[in-house]
């Protein structure tokens, strides 16, 4: 399941409301993150069912030891971190 909900703009935020149970969709989205954002050490995950709020590049680099992927690693689509181990079928399977 992936629902996107809304996206709003708050002064100098961007809100992104999404509902996903896709490691691989979350995964990806850590990924865009962290290759795409200036300051991705700002960008917060909410967990709405526990009332939790996370810092995205605390849990994408130290827990699942991801980085910014260079030009070419971006069109080869190489995963980093803990992801590379595994195939999408695989994590399909998860």
């Amino acid at each position: 399941m992936q629902k996107v909900k809304f996206v709003t703009e708050e002064q100098d935020k961007i809100v992104v409301w999404c509902e996903t149970n896709s490691i691989i969709v979350f995964r990806d989205f850590m990924q865009y993150i962290l290759d795409n954002m200036n300051e991705p050490e700002k960008f917060m995950i909410i967990d709405t069912r526990n009332d939790l709020v996370y810092g995205m590049y605390c849990i994408a680099t130290k827990q699942y030891e991801m980085r910014k992927r260079t030009f070419e690693e971006r069109m080869n689509d190489v995963q980093t971190g803990k992801w590379n181990k595994y195939s999408n079928s695989e994590l399909k399977g998860m």
